[in-house]
């Protein structure tokens, strides 16, 4: 049986996003910019009734083969040869924030100001996602974080949003 490696690695980047974790001085240690109660993360995208804001989407929008190798040959993680490619995915991933959300460090961060800072922090986790220790055979080769955009405020639903999109590259082999 194949690996899982889509479900392994979009597990990896929700964790990564719910824990709010990022590298720090010099790839030691970690900071946190936000708790499991602070910011809530779907998967999807949640029902009406469902959400709790702040909070962050992530959307899977896209995937298939990113570079087909000659002859299919490569090298899998263990060192054995393999047949396979490097196999991409894209995520949209959204930041909403409503009148009533708060977060606070040192002051609190309330509508286009926590908007701001969840971007930044949201950043930091999404480029310093640790992809080395989800299982054995998964290997993310690369990714690419496109930065936030479309930001702005509905006056609709009273919501800021905004949206950034990440591919992540891994090795498929079978």
């Amino acid at each position: 049986m194949a690996p899982n490696h889509l479900n392994n690695i979009e597990q990896v980047l929700i964790d990564n996003l719910r824990d709010g974790t990022y590298n720090t001085t010099a790839g030691i240690g970690s900071g946190s910019a936000w708790t499991d109660a602070d910011v809530t993360v779907f998967g999807q995208f949640p029902t009406t009734d469902e959400t709790k804001y702040p909070c962050i989407i992530t959307e899977l929008v896209a995937n298939g083969i990113e570079t087909q190798f000659m002859g299919q040959n490569l090298t899998d993680i263990t060192g054995s040869a393999a047949k396979g490619e490097l196999y991409g995915m894209g995520y949209n991933i959204y930041l909403m924030v409503d009148r009533d959300s708060s977060i606070t460090v040192g002051t609190p961060y309330r509508e286009r100001r926590l908007l701001n800072y969840l971007m930044l922090n949201c950043a930091n986790v999404l480029t310093d996602c640790d992809f080395t220790n989800i299982s054995p055979e998964t290997e993310v080769e690369e990714r690419h974080f496109s930065g936030f955009r479309e930001i702005g405020y509905n006056p609709q639903l009273e919501t800021w949003v905004a949206l950034a999109s990440v591919v992540i590259v891994f090795k498929n082999t079978r």
